[in-house]
């Protein structure tokens, strides 16, 4: 069972930072997952929140904002350090050459940020980032579809906060490869179903040692965890 650092290690620094990510690749994870917004001038910047309010000492909506503006905000101030919003270009440059799957969740579930699915594919390609090391995911299915119209040979996946009804035929009809649904959304039954038709499952956010060993003995193919030094410790049969 694979783990992947949510928001790079967020237990111990700013979510969603370059400091955070490299965390994640000292700690030898085995991927990492980043929230992806569009500023008002195209750019690609990591940040879950589709304001600055909660995770810096700004204020203003991300999409009406250049990244000129995101620059001059501190991301670390939760932490009482000093971290800059990163854009995606930086966390690119920081796997290239790694082992690490990069995990990339569209968040246009609530800012659509119309033209996203293109920029994201045209950075990557740019970066020269291999395709088997990039997954795609996102709470809006229709971002998915497009993102796989544009780009099949990249892996998307289906987030999931509530059960969907026969989700395999959903996935193959939106070109989804793999599910990551919530800890308690699928049952152990509706799991075992999905691999069993050559889905990838990969649940989030793991925070206790129950739900580890759960997944470990169902043998998903990772989760999401925001402290990798503990999941390890609790990982080891």
């Amino acid at each position: 069972m694979k783990l992947f650092a949510h928001r790079g290690v967020m237990a111990h620094h700013p979510e969603n930072t370059m400091t955070a990510f490299r965390a994640a690749l000292d700690a030898q994870s085995d991927g990492i997952e980043a929230d992806v917004h569009m500023t008002k001038d195209g750019k690609l910047v990591l940040i879950h929140d589709e304001t600055i309010d909660r995770t810096t000492d700004g204020h203003g909506q991300v999409a009406t904002m250049g990244l000129s503006d995101l620059r001059r905000v501190n991301a670390g101030v939760k932490f009482e350090v000093e971290e800059k919003i990163p854009t995606l270009e930086e966390l690119l440059e920081l796997c290239r050459g790694t082992s690490l799957r990069l995990n990339l969740e569209v968040k246009t579930d609530i800012e659509r940020y119309p033209g996203i699915e293109e920029r994201l594919i045209d950075v990557i390609v740019n970066q020269r980032l291999p395709v088997e090391q990039v997954v795609f995911s996102s709470f809006n299915h229709t971002t998915l579809n497009r993102l796989n119209q544009l780009a099949p040979e990249f892996e998307c996946a289906v987030l999931l906060a509530q059960p969907l009804y026969d989700l395999a035929a959903y996935c193959e009809k939106i070109g989804a490869t793999a599910v990551h649904p919530h800890v308690r959304t699928l049952t152990d039954d509706e799991i075992l179903q999905l691999h069993q038709v050559g889905l990838v499952v990969r649940p989030y956010t793991v925070k206790t040692v129950p739900d580890l060993e759960r997944f470990r003995r169902l043998g998903v193919d990772a989760v999401f965890v925001n402290d990798i030094e503990w999941a390890k410790a609790y990982s080891t049969p």
